[in-house]
């Protein structure tokens, strides 16, 4: 028969795993609810893809949805901000090809990425191509030229080297707007309006509730500011 010390010892052993076992069981409910709320806010950034660009192929965007927040952690920004400003850079067509030169999601030029290489990781070079159409123009091109565009027509690849181009572009600025107007094209830009048209795309977002963006929950902007975003 047991002693008393050894049923107080027995008891308190169970009550330890007991207490173990529930913290193992919380944080694993913890983790499955994580994953499935992950889940959603990719589904919610595919239909959103969907929404603006119904030729968009969503197999090629479909690792897109956790880079993007990935990387908008690392630089410090609204994933919907970056989502707004991939919208206002190509409207989600992947292989886009600017008038410069420019490639993919985020328009960037394969020499801009060569210089973030070190930082990022090293990246396929496109092949023979010319800046045959604007970014904004049709997104049908043919199987030759989609092939040669490399990497940089990987949505997830453009991802990782605009958000590192940007955040070193952030070293130097004390603000977000002179850090957009600098990668859209050194310090004066090359669109006048281009830091306006990804904040009014950015308002436009913000009253998804699907896309869970982070300064949703701040008060809403007046209708006059929306306009002044856009407009001015």
């Amino acid at each position: 028969m047991l002693s008393r010390h050894s049923k107080a010892m027995a008891i308190l052993m169970l009550s330890i795993a007991v207490a173990a076992g529930g913290l193992v069981l919380t944080r694993h409910v913890i983790a499955v609810a994580g994953e499935a709320d992950a889940e959603r806010l990719n589904r919610s950034i595919l239909d959103y893809i969907a929404q603006k660009n119904p030729q968009a192929p969503i197999r090629a965007f479909q690792r897109f949805p956790e880079a993007l927040v990935a990387e908008a952690q690392k630089s410090n920004l609204d994933h919907c901000l970056v989502l707004a400003q991939a919208e206002v850079e190509s409207e989600f067509h992947q292989d886009a090809v600017g008038a410069a030169g420019e490639i993919g999601l985020f328009q960037i030029l394969p020499s801009t990425a060569a210089i973030m290489e070190p930082v990022v990781g090293p990246f396929k070079r496109p092949v023979g191509v010319k800046a045959v159409r604007d970014a904004k123009s049709d997104a049908k091109s043919d199987a030759k030229s989609a092939r040669d565009l490399g990497d940089l027509a990987d949505p997830v690849v453009s991802t990782k080297f605009a958000m590192a181009y940007l955040r070193d572009i952030m070293t130097r600025k004390s603000n977000v707007r002179d850090a957009l107007t600098e990668y859209n094209g050194g310090p004066a830009g090359r669109h006048p309006h281009y830091y306006r048209m990804v904040m009014g795309t950015y308002v436009e977002i913000l009253e998804r509730a699907d896309l869970r963006c982070r300064f949703r929950e701040t008060p809403k902007p007046s209708p006059a500011l929306t306009t002044f975003l856009i407009r001015a």
